[in-house]
Parts: structure tokens; sequence; C-alpha cells
């Protein structure tokens, strides 16, 4: 059978990682997968998943080359930047699939990363970006011939089955995702005290784990009404009574969440920028530019109960089959698939 190892440099399940789980066990009856990554709490996601997992330290490279070796991958998967850079430098023969699902801001000028990309693009078989925006936002876009186009999908009946669990607690905002500078938990505190400062019953979770959970735990000690739940193997028994789901994200290519949170009836609300506004348009969601006019938009969605029905109403006419799994695991396998024919024409 075909070996495909996903390569990531995260320990945490995030929406890449999400990803390369749904590729593992939507394909596992035509592929064998193996999941390379730092050690971390993803272990218990893979092991519940029934994915094969490999850990290595990205100090010890000359290790994590014997574990790839031994495995003897026909295709190498690699997710994001680092893994990419990574994996290209090392690997000269072995047909790789660069699947970027971030847009940060270096990629939009010209510095020693955005050109190092270059190489790395065209030395891949394919690199895949999750959105329109993440493609068109790399400063030498052109220069790249072997790129699609690939937005996420989501395994929408298993969802729905997670989330018919009943929640231990009830929030009316949420915050999910990683602890993590670029996805800016510490906006979500600050906007979330301030609702809480004019209405003072509000109950505002935070999921996720990351290097800033320490940080958000002082910061929320002073008020009650802020939870931090950590990670969560299922956030969608919460997201799923939540009525609204926030990002403050500073980069996002994609906005997985956003898709999650429609699907499970709670209003997905981000900021103006990057790939997760335009997923957050296309599901129903908002987007916002100045916080202030967050905050009040937050606050009557809070208070006036006939206008949180009108704006949550707006998601039942959103159309997620753009976003249905079957349709991403194919394009997957597709693009497997063009990878070996044209590895073996070589």
């Amino acid at each position: 059978m075909t070996k495909v190892v996903h390569v990531l440099f995260s320990s945490k399940l995030g929406g890449a990682e999400q990803v390369a789980i749904n590729i593992s066990e939507n394909l596992k009856t035509a592929y064998d997968f193996t999941y390379v990554s730092p050690a971390g709490s993803i272990q218990k996601c893979l092991t519940d998943a029934n994915i094969e997992y490999r850990t290595f330290n990205p100090k010890q490279i000359f290790k994590f080359v014997r574990t790839m070796k031994a495995i003897n991958p026909d295709i190498i998967h690699a997710h994001d930047f680092k893994a990419s850079f990574l994996v290209n430098l090392l690997f000269h023969h072995i047909p790789i699939v660069t699947h970027i699902h971030q847009a940060p801001e270096w990629q939009t000028e010209r510095n020693w990363k955005s050109i190092a990309f270059k190489y790395i693009g065209r030395k891949s078989a394919q690199v895949l970006y999750v959105s329109d925006y993440a493609k068109k936002s790399y400063r030498y876009q052109d220069k790249l011939s072997n790129v699609t186009v690939i937005p996420n999908g989501i395994d929408m009946a298993q969802i729905i089955k997670m989330a018919s669990k009943k929640a231990s607690q009830t929030f009316d905002l949420l915050f999910v995702g990683r602890l993590a500078e670029v996805k800016d938990p510490e906006k979500f505190v600050e906007i979330a005290q301030q609702l809480v400062e004019a209405n003072p019953k509000l109950k505002i979770g935070i999921i996720g784990d990351g290097v800033l959970k320490d940080r958000i735990s002082n910061l929320i000690q002073a008020t009650p009404q802020i939870k931090l739940l950590g990670f969560q193997s299922n956030p969608y028994q919460y997201m799923a009574t939540a009525k609204v789901v926030l990002s403050t994200s500073k980069s996002d290519g994609f906005g997985l969440t956003m898709v999650e949170a429609a699907l499970l009836g709670a209003i997905p609300i981000a900021p103006s920028i990057g790939g997760i506004a335009h997923t957050a348009i296309k599901v129903n969601g908002f987007i916002y530019m100045q916080e202030d006019a967050l905050v009040e938009f937050l606050t009557r969605l809070f208070t006036d109960t006939e206008f949180y029905q009108e704006n949550k109403a707006r998601l039942a006419s959103a159309d997620l089959s753009y976003y249905d799994q079957p349709r991403f695991v194919e394009e997957i396998r597709r693009v497997y698939e063009e990878v070996l024919s044209d590895d073996r024409s070589c």
C-alpha cells in the first residue's frame, strides 16, 4: 500500500492537525498513513483515531531523517511553512506535497522567507493552499506553476454527533483555538472583560491550549465569568450551546472554526483579515474592523433577544456544502494520484 507521511511542527490539535487527521481517517483504505510531529497532546487525538504516530525533535535532525528512512514513504505531506522547509531541504527523491494553511504577513513582502519559499514551492510536487486569499497573498505566487487551492472540509455528521453530547457548562461567547500569539487570545480576553463589565451575567469560555495558557489564566483571574477550559477533545458540545464563536486571529488562511460554528448554530464572528474573513462571510457570519464596533454589536446580541434571533437565523441559509468533507477528501486523493503518476514518469 502507498505510504504517506504527514509532517507537522505542532504538538497540539489545531486546524492543520485536524485536516491531517481527517485525510488519514478518510483515505486509510487506499493509503498507509503515519503522522510525524513533536510529542504532545496531539498523540491522544491520533491514538483515538487509530493513526500511526512517530515523534521527532526539531533539534535532532539526523534522528528525524533516520525515522523517515525507516518509514520509507512514497509521499511526504508537509503542513505549513516550517515542516515544508524542513522536508524539502532534507529529502530530494521523495515527492512532497506542501500544504499551506496560513497566510502570514511576511509572505506578502520581499524578505528571505518569501524568497526562500520560491525554492520550496518549485521543488515540491504540489503546493496546496486552503483559500484563494492564502494563495494570492504570497508575493511570488506568479513564480509557482504547481499550485492548487483546496478549501478545507469537515465531517459534518461526526461533528453533529459529537455536539449532541451534553456539555458540563454552557457559554454565551466562546474562543476556540490555539493559545498562541497568532490567534491573539489576549485580545479575546480584553473584549470579553469589556462585555462582562457591561453585562456581569455573561458566561464566556476559552477552549484551547498553547504557550500563552499561563498568561491567559493570569489575565482572567479577577473575572470569574471567563472560564479557561484548556484543550478539549470535543469542543463541539460547547459550540453547539454557545451564542457566538469569536475569532481574534492576527492571521488566518482559512478559519475552520467559523464553518464548525455555523454548522452548530453559533454565530461566527471574525476579524476582517485573510482567509478567515472570507470564510466567515461565506457561512453568513460577521466580520469586524474596529474593536469598539465589535463590542457594541456583541453587547446588543447578548441583551436583545429579537436581534440575536434575527442574526442567528442567517445561518440557516448558509450553503455549507462547499465545505463538505467528501469533496475535500476526493481532491486530496486526486493530488496524491497525480503526484505518484508524475514521480513514476520521471
